[in-house]
């Protein structure tokens, strides 16, 4: 396994880590904040529908908390698809400097400069 290969691994794992943590910290934020009728209904919700639950709180960090699970969601989806590291955009490389700064980096650096407006 070659350096670039163990550093793409290790980015990959702390994502999964990271997913997981995550889903667990907003379901628990849900809970505290008791944003729908019932505490059944956060635990019975898939993640999509916590996210979607979440970021119609109009509360800042459950927003901010299910902005960034869905950033997470579509990394981790990425390297199920074997596209992890891949522009979302133009499919080139994302350079590994930047995956390292934020392992759910979707676009490169051209593309997010380019979109940065439609984007973030």
């Amino acid at each position: 396994m070659t350096t670039s290969e163990r550093t793409y691994q290790e980015l990959k794992d702390h994502l999964e880590q990271e997913h997981t943590l995550l889903a667990k910290e907003l379901k628990h934020e849900m809970l505290l904040n008791t944003l729908v009728p019932s505490a059944t209904a956060i635990k019975q919700a898939d993640l999509n529908e916590l996210i979607m639950m979440a970021k119609s709180a109009f509360i800042p960090n459950l927003f901010d908390l299910a902005m960034r699970m869905e950033k997470v969601d579509a990394a981790v989806c990425s390297i199920k698809l074997g596209m992890y590291g891949l522009c979302v955009d133009c499919e080139e490389e994302i350079e590994l400097n930047e995956l390292k700064a934020d392992p759910a980096q979707p676009r490169c650096h051209s593309c997010r400069a380019h979109s940065r407006y439609h984007h973030d």
